[in-house]
């Protein structure tokens, strides 16, 4: 694999580690915990992630199927087969169903399989191409790097909360 691909799947794997630390051994009450009325816990963050990611991804695969939808994970979480979370108000938040982190770690496991795999295989003209993204239009190198932020940021927000229910380091 060339130096840029192995930098790209070394850092979601570092993510995909760091998160499995931050949630390892929480409680679903923990995982629900909101340090206030009106910001995200855990386990919508984790929701999130993955879905923002399957998202990216299905576009850079011009269109395939979301594995959020072929994989059955929308209907097996009773959620709606169409949001990322992109938008969600504190309500719809703590509307979220209550979903074991084991299994919302299973979707992300999924989704990152498939990641990975464009990865293997993506050219420098995918990454040069433009995909639509609700009518701005975005490369393929953007596409990748934006997940890495979504990563970085909200395995940030992960760890915080972590620390604000349990200590910092635990």
């Amino acid at each position: 694999m060339n130096p840029f691909k192995e930098a790209l799947r070394s850092g979601l794997e570092e993510y995909l580690e760091r998160l499995q630390i931050g949630i390892e051994g929480l409680t679903p009450a923990e995982a629900r915990w909101q340090p206030t009325m009106d910001t995200n816990h855990i386990a919508w963050l984790v929701w999130h992630m993955a879905r923002v990611e399957d998202s990216w991804v299905s576009r850079l695969l011009d269109g395939t199927p979301q594995v959020w939808t072929t994989g059955g994970w929308a209907d097996r979480f009773g959620m709606d087969p169409e949001s990322t979370g992109s938008g969600h108000t504190s309500v719809n938040v703590r509307a979220m169903p209550e979903v074991p982190l084991d299994d919302l770690m299973d979707y992300f496991k999924a989704v990152r399989s498939v990641t990975l795999g464009y990865l293997s295989e993506v050219t420098e003209a995918d990454l040069s191409r433009t995909y639509q993204n609700r009518g701005n239009d975005r490369s393929g190198t953007w596409i990748v790097g934006h997940i890495l932020v979504e990563e970085s940021q909200h395995t940030g927000q992960v760890a915080l909360i972590r620390g604000m229910m349990r200590g910092f380091g635990t």
